[in-house]
């Protein structure tokens, strides 16, 4: 019985390697995967456990799948631990799961294996990291490509103008700037190759587009009532309220009197805001305005402006005032005094008074008066002239020179001459009156 046993054992054996006389132990695919229309290349790699003839080779392919060569015949004889390749190509004209029989031929009988086919009908997308932009503004756009199948050299070119206009995708990822000009969706043409196979996809994105919040200039003067010839600040407040950075800011005075007339900010950041301060001084009275223009580009090298006025009231009066004036005349000789001063709010330089009477002069000079400072003068002049003219000049903060001439009439006697009055004496002036015309009044009512 035991030798029976072996000899049903021998038999079984014998049987089972006549039955797998040669196997498929692999088959090459590139791509894994394909498109519709998409070729593939393929190699089948044959083995067989001893030496065996192998008539051919045949594929059956369903309907929507292409194998070229379908067969081939008078393989030969294999040995073993020497494998038999085959490259054939696979074209799919339809999307589909497929099943390819495979037939492989030898002198023992025919040995069936299958090889299973993926055709995918989803195309590469572009997916953008927002959708919703600001319209003419710099628009940074991040993306990824999410696709089905692997591909390579993946090339996106936006069908609108951006930066940088080609954009080769690395790592599935890309980047791009654009400035939209008008509400509109976005196209893009996706070109990548699966495979040997080139592909080129058109997509539209839609959008969300917000209007652009600009940039916004605040001007402050510090003080909105001056007099002539006094420097204020005017502080210029440039808020970038844009997504994005802005470059190259000039902001310009157009009109009046400053120390400097424009400034220049290299870069402002998107959120961020810059200040500079202008020093004004006016010439004259009235309600002045003060125009103030910006200028700035942007990431494209596109050039922006925006105009921002500010009113200014001067009064009809200067900074430096001559006051509590005494002229005293005295045997041919004409002794003037008097008190100089600063009614501005900003400080006043080479103050020059000069008094001139009969071709002859007298100068007196003050280096300086912090504003609501004064000093004191004196003159002393050997004429017997009826008027005598005080010429006053001085410079301001910034530079800019101002003149004003004063004529005293010389009495016969002692007098104080009050050249400039300030609004502290006008006010007890009318105060004073008031109290009178009350008290006249009071007295006429009693005495009725």
């Amino acid at each position: 019985m035991k030798i029976l046993k072996y000899i049903h054992a021998v038999i079984c054996i014998i049987l089972l390697a006549q039955t797998v006389s040669a196997q498929i132990v692999k088959i090459d695919m590139d791509p894994s995967v394909l498109l519709p229309n998409d070729i593939a290349d393929c190699k089948l790699t044959l083995a067989v456990p001893r030496e065996t003839y192998v008539r051919g080779i045949t594929f059956f392919a369903p309907s929507g799948i292409e194998v070229d060569p379908s067969s081939v015949t008078g393989i030969g004889w294999l040995s073993p631990g020497i494998n038999y390749e085959l490259p054939f190509t696979i074209k799919a004209k339809e999307s589909g799961i497929y099943t390819i029989p495979i037939y492989i031929n030898t002198l023992n009988g025919t040995i069936k294996q299958i090889m299973i086919v993926r055709v995918e009908d989803r195309m590469p997308k572009i997916v953008l990291d927002k959708t919703t932009f600001y319209l003419n503004e710099v628009n940074d756009v991040s993306f990824t490509i999410s696709s089905p199948i692997q591909i390579s050299n993946v090339i996106v070119e936006p069908l609108f103008e951006s930066n940088p206009k080609v954009i080769y995708v690395e790592n599935g990822k890309g980047s791009f700037r654009f400035k939209p000009k008008t509400a509109e969706p976005l196209k893009f043409k996706l070109a990548f190759y699966n495979g040997r196979n080139y592909h080129e996809v058109i997509q539209t994105i839609d959008a969300t587009y917000l209007e652009s919040k600009g940039v916004l200039i605040n001007a402050t003067p510090q003080y909105p009532v001056v007099l002539i010839g006094d420097v204020i600040d005017i502080d210029v407040e440039v808020a970038n309220l844009r997504n994005d950075d802005v470059f190259s800011v000039k902001i310009e005075a157009l009109d009046g009197e400053f120390s400097k007339k424009s400034f220049e900010i290299p870069m402002i950041k998107a959120g961020e805001k810059k200040s500079v301060t202008f020093k004004w001084s006016p010439k004259s009275a009235g309600m002045k305005d003060i125009t103030l223009k910006i200028e700035y580009t942007d990431e494209f090298n596109e050039r922006y402006s925006e105009i921002e006025k500010i009113s200014v009231k001067v009064l009809n009066k200067t900074v430096l005032a001559i006051s509590n004036v005494e002229v005293e005349r005295d045997a041919g000789r004409i002794t003037i005094t008097g008190d100089v001063s600063n009614n501005g709010r900003s400080k006043i330089y080479n103050i020059f008074l000069e008094a001139f009477a009969d071709g002859e002069s007298k100068t007196f000079y003050i280096s300086s008066l912090d504003p609501s400072d004064f000093d004191s003068f004196e003159f002393l002049l050997n004429t017997n002239a009826s008027f005598v003219t005080i010429k006053a000049s001085w410079n301001n903060e910034i530079g800019e020179k101002f003149e004003e001439t004063y004529e005293i009439k010389i009495p016969s006697t002692r007098i104080v001459f009050e050249e400039r009055t300030d609004n502290t004496v006008l006010i007890v002036g009318v105060v004073v009156f008031v109290v009178v015309v009350a008290l006249v009044a009071i007295i006429w009512k009693r005495s009725r």
